[in-house]
This record gives structure tokens, C-alpha cells and sequence, in this order.
């Protein structure tokens, strides 16, 4: 039914980094796409971005943090499919500030989306990922989990991304199931807007002010420059790649 192709959910997949790589693996042809996303507000555009091929992705809604979310989720792969091949864990949020400016409020979202998300679905959509072939966890984590700068939530989320990684990737080898992380540096993305802490004006400003800042000139683009990396992770060119870190970020952290 599947022609051989490999299942994966994308998280987060009607914006940023998660729909470009959504756009990614559809050129690639070889693998059956699920995304995922917390509500209807981006889902329109995404539709209108991938045009036709939204026509070949099965889009569902839930929230990572909510266990109950998650059940409903793995039920509904489950009926439909059976198995996970790959799991890309892309949803996240951002709020900017410091100890002294970010709230606790901002703080626990932050946490539960970036991370305790990311624990809760996989945990969840263990059994269908055991059931899948040559299966791949990747994590999207961000080169904030060592730099610090921005937003001290963010940051200790990312950093708590990159041990869940090297974590699940010691403990899941044994049932043949990689998990890697890709941490790319600043990527053009609604992430920033969507938090409110810049206008769309105000971020395009800010992202022409940063490219001088890296040594390839420019930040990163989500489809052309993360998604291929994910891709790899996802294939089977990497069967023998786990609780890597791979730092994509044109040159920033040089």
C-alpha cells in the first residue's frame, strides 16, 4: 500500500523549519509524510505553499506537551499506517529575555514545548517506531543549546534537546532506532513573529542585519540548508549514525 515508502511525522510541519523539510522530502519521493501542528493558524498557508502535494500529506492537530494529544496522535497513525519509519521532532517555540525579563509562564511553555514535547510524543509513538524500518528519531535542537544569547528558556530547552538525544540514541540502538539531532543556527522563520517578539518588518531587518555576521554571508534558509541534513539522518545512508549532533549553522559558531 505504502510502495515501499518510509513513514514520517514532521512536527511543527505548517511553518518553518518543519514545513521546509516537508517541501524536501517531497521532492525526494521516497517517503509518505505526516504533519503535525497544534491548530489551524498556519495550515491554510501551508496548503498554499506546498500547492498540489499538500494533496500527498496527511495533516493532523494535537499538542506535544498534552499526553492526551499524543495518545490521540499514535491512534490515529496507528489506524492509518501501522508503523513509523522517522519521526522529525520540529515543533518549537521561543520567547526572548533573561533570569530578570522572562516569566515562569514563559519559562514552563517553553520547556514543555521544546522539550518535554519532544519526550512525551516519542515516549508515546515508541510502539509504532519500533514497528518501522531502519527508524530515525531526529531531533531539532539549535546551536543555542551551547551558545548562550536571546532567550535563556530556549536555551536550556536546546541543551536539554541535545542529552534527550544522545540519551534515547545509547538507549533505542537495541531495537535498531537512531536518533540524532540537527542544531542550525539562525534560520528564516516565522518562529520570532509568531512569539511576538518582532514584527515581520522588524525580523526582515534584523535577519539582513545578522547575515554579515556568518562566514557563508547570509542565515539559513529551512528547505535548502536544514532539510537535506534531516533528510540524510532520516535514510538509510545513515544506519550507522546515532546521538550525533549535527551543528548546520553556515559557518557561526567558527
Amino acid at each position: 500500500m505504502l510502495d515501499n515508502k518510509k513513514v514520517v511525522l514532521v512536527t511543527g510541519g505548517t511553518s518553518g523549519i518543519g514545513l521546509g523539510t516537508i517541501e524536501y522530502l517531497l521532492e525526494q519521493e521516497n517517503y509518505e509524510i505526516i504533519s503535525l501542528s497544534r491548530g489551524d493558524k498556519n495550515l491554510s498557508l501551508a496548503k498554499e505553499k506546498l500547492g498540489s502535494n499538500s494533496d500527498k500529506v496527511t495533516f493532523l492537530q494535537g499538542d506535544i506537551s498534552n499526553i492526551e494529544d499524543c495518545k490521540k496522535i499514535y491512534n490515529e497513525i496507528d489506524r492509518k499506517y501501522g508503523k513509523l519509519d522517522g519521526l522529525v521532532n520540529s515543533a518549537g517555540i521561543i520567547k526572548l529575555g533573561g533570569i530578570e525579563e522572562q516569566t515562569i509562564e514563559e519559562w514552563n511553555n517553553s520547556i514543555n514545548i521544546n522539550l518535554t514535547g519532544i519526550f512525551a510524543l516519542t515516549k508515546t509513538l515508541l510502539p509504532l517506531l519500533k514497528k518501522g524500518t531502519n527508524t530515525s528519531v531526529v531531533n531539532i535542537s539549535s546551536m543555542s543549546s551551547e551558545r548562550a544569547g536571546g532567550s535563556i528558556a530556549y536555551c536550556a530547552s536546546k541543551a536539554g534537546v541535545d542529552m534527550l538525544t544522545k540519551y534515547m540514541g545509547q538507549e533505542l540502538g537495541k531495537y535498531n532506532i537512531r536518533v540524532n539531532s540537527v542544531n542550525p543556527a539562525a534560520v528564516y522563520t516565522n518562529i520570532y513573529v509568531a512569539s511576538g517578539d518582532y514584527t515581520q518588518e522588524g525580523y526582515d531587518k534584523w535577519s539582513e542585519e545578522k547575515a554579515p555576521l556568518y562566514p557563508l554571508g547570509r542565515i539559513g534558509d529551512a528547505k535548502k540548508d536544514i532539510a537535506p541534513t534531516i533528510e540524510f539522518l532520516l535514510s538509510d545512508k545513515s544506519l550507522w549514525t546515532t546521538g550525533a549532533i549535527y551543528l548546520v549553522d553556515g559557518g557561526k559558531s567558527i
